[in-house]
């Protein structure tokens, strides 16, 4: 007696892509719905699948995504049961009374609509009294297994169709679904078995690196710490947020009411208010654009969304919900010096704390 391994169980995990690679190997075990496929209920039974073992490793091996999983075991055949199974049919218990001569009157029969299984031509020669394969239905079958599965579309051989060398020509991002994700999953594979380094490789790039940091480590003595200067990136460093504005006489003579924009570019608007000074901010509080002073108008408009804000800063008109920011001013030996770190905003009644302001 020999042994065979032979499969009990068969289940499908999550991450099914529907690319009908299963259905077209194993039509009578596994069923393509819409947005998944799932095993047939009659493939829950042990021994409906022992026979069809065969095809159950086909498909789960033509998987692209791999979640066909199965159970086997060893189990004690006799010496002529290959030849046997290869004659069984996934519908033989609804054809099994019909004679040889009705498959002969109507070879283009089909059992539930669903496409034959990979053993329907060794029954259909044998049905008919030949002794080899219909080749027109074999290419037929193989054009079918080309759709969906890594085995049609990786594998070039002469038996797979035109069109699906074609879509192994291909880049991913010009196959459909199913083929791109077939094509990344065999890379994924082939790349884990090669490994990340051989040996050469790793000595390699061992030893170019040995060499970068031997030159870095004599440009570093030879140039001196101007070119490690050079070197070392910029992105730490932050700009300096306080802004001196000049003396403050030139803000005491001002006229309540008046701007001054010079330092604008630096964001920060100097207003003249009634015994006092103050920094605006050139932020607009509605959606963040910069207004314009408007001296004929005695007010700063938003161009984005008409905001309108008063020479004090509290706004009046349009969407803009609150008053422009106040800076911290202070002044030191003289000049006035404004710090964009610390904000004063109006409807927190912080427009009079010390700093949103300098007497005058």
């Amino acid at each position: 007696m020999a042994t065979k391994e032979v499969v009990t169980k068969v289940w499908i995990e999550e991450g099914c892509i529907v690319c009908d690679a299963c259905e077209t190997t194993a039509p009578d075990v596994f069923e393509v719905l819409e947005d998944t496929c799932i095993v047939r209920p009659a493939a829950l039974a042990v021994e409906f699948n022992k026979p069809r073992s065969e095809n159950i490793k086909d498909a789960a091996e033509e998987c692209p995504v791999d979640v066909i999983k199965f159970d086997t075991v060893m189990e004690e055949v006799a010496d002529d049961a290959p030849a046997a199974e290869a004659q069984a049919a996934p519908a033989e218990a609804e054809q099994k009374e019909q004679p040889a001569a009705k498959v002969e009157e109507k070879p283009d029969a089909k059992v539930d609509d669903k496409p034959a299984p990979a053993a329907a031509p060794a029954k259909v020669a044998a049905a008919a009294g030949g002794g080899d394969y219909d080749p027109a239905i074999q290419s037929l079958l193989k054009a079918a297994k080309a759709r969906g599965g890594h085995a049609g579309i990786m594998r070039k051989s002469e038996s797979i169709p035109e069109a699906a060398q074609a879509m192994a020509r291909k880049s991913p991002d010009e196959l459909p679904a199913d083929a791109r994700q077939a094509k990344i999953f065999e890379a994924a594979k082939n790349a884990s078995k090669k490994g990340e380094f051989d040996r050469r490789e790793v000595l390699s790039k061992a030893a170019l690196t040995v060499g970068w940091v031997a030159f870095g480590t004599g440009a570093g003595v030879s140039i001196g710490p101007a070119f490690g200067r050079f070197m070392m990136p910029n992105a730490l460093e932050e700009p300096d947020p306080r802004v001196r504005v000049g003396k403050l006489k030139r803000y005491v003579e001002m006229n309540p009411g008046d701007v001054n924009e010079d330092y604008k570019p630096q964001g920060v608007w100097m207003i003249r208010l009634e015994g006092r000074i103050a920094a605006l901010s050139i932020i607009c509080t509605h959606l963040g654009c910069i207004p314009n002073w408007l001296p004929n108008d005695r007010k700063f408009k938003c161009p984005c969304h008409g905001s309108g804000y008063k020479p004090n800063g509290i706004n009046f008109e349009g969407p803009t919900p609150r008053p422009l920011e106040r800076f911290r001013l202070f002044v030191e030996n003289g000049i006035v010096t404004v710090d964009k770190s610390k904000k004063y905003q109006y409807e927190l009644g912080q427009w009079d704390q010390p700093g949103s302001y300098i007497e005058v």
